[in-house]
């Protein structure tokens, strides 16, 4: 599905064409942002962090780490008053707003290779599609459909909705700790 036949879609369910549809959409997708998780959504990239520099940015569509590491070692999660800035020491973390803060500031250039689920690509004209609304349509057409109801003040409608969109987000949920955790048995190991 693209955003053409989501567009479509929500023009059959409803049989309306007086329809605030982007904002619809819109609405829908920042309930994503805090929402929804899955393996399709995992980002890597490589952080350079300069000489010196005790902190670095996040990415923009940063929602929840899963891994960071330098030089092939994971950093460990520490609390801010933990990172007491003693010099050598840049493998523990924190996270402070929309920065990632280390130990201490590396005596030489480093990069930090983060891991992260992202947020879900907003829907344009531009970029009609997504890995959300091709995988899972049926989670956008339902929260569309369910700040549709809002919108028209129809509160029936929208326990409908709701009661289906939670029933799609579940089986995305399911999709999710299914696939990214398959095969074998997970493994531990100490550094």
């Amino acid at each position: 599905m693209n955003l053409l036949q989501l567009r479509a879609a929500l023009a059959d369910y409803t049989s309306r064409d007086d329809l605030p549809t982007p904002t619809l959409i819109a609405l829908a997708e920042s309930k994503f942002a805090s929402s929804v998780k899955h393996r399709l959504s995992e980002t890597q990239i490589d952080i350079p962090v300069a000489k010196g520099a005790r902190s670095f940015p996040l990415p923009t569509d940063f929602r929840e780490a899963r891994s960071f590491k330098s030089a092939g070692r994971p950093l460990t999660l520490a609390s801010i008053d933990a990172l007491d800035g003693s010099p050598g020491c840049t493998d523990r973390y924190a996270i402070v707003g929309n920065a990632v803060h280390l130990h201490s500031a590396p005596a030489d250039p480093i990069t930090v290779a983060l891991t992260y689920y992202a947020r879900v690509p907003a829907l344009t004209d531009a970029a009609p599609t997504n890995w959300l609304l091709t995988t899972f349509p049926d989670v956008y057409l339902y929260a569309v459909l369910v700040e549709y109801a809002i919108w028209a003040q129809d509160q029936e409608k929208q326990a409908s909705y709701a009661t289906l969109l939670g029933v799609a987000l579940g089986n995305l949920s399911a999709d999710h700790a299914r696939s990214a955790f398959s095969g074998s048995t997970l493994q531990t190991r100490r550094f």
